[in-house]
């Protein structure tokens, strides 16, 4: 019987592993990928959390093992070379 509870833990842990995390904005334009969730998964309320990262959109759970997940964040807005350069203190 231990064996079996093992195994079952084990067949389903290995397939929350494998879950890839989409983010959409409303006009449906990937801007977030991961293999860990962009938020806290224990929260009352997922979506709240999700429109504090990309207001108005919505998060897609795919278990499709085939599938690519590569990590991507166009969440957070890109710095600039100029403010960039900004940040270089020169002696």
């Amino acid at each position: 019987m231990k064996t079996l509870f093992a195994l079952l833990a084990f067949f389903i842990s290995t397939a929350a592993s494998s879950a890839c995390y989409l983010i959409y904005t409303p006009k449906n334009e990937l801007v977030w990928q991961g293999m860990t969730p962009p938020v806290s998964m224990d929260t009352a309320s997922i979506n709240t959390e999700i429109q504090k990262k990309v207001p108005e959109g919505h998060m897609v759970i795919s278990d499709d093992a085939s599938a690519p997940c590569y990590p991507l964040d166009l969440t957070v807005p890109n710095r600039t070379l100029r403010q960039k350069a900004k940040d270089i203190k020169y002696d």
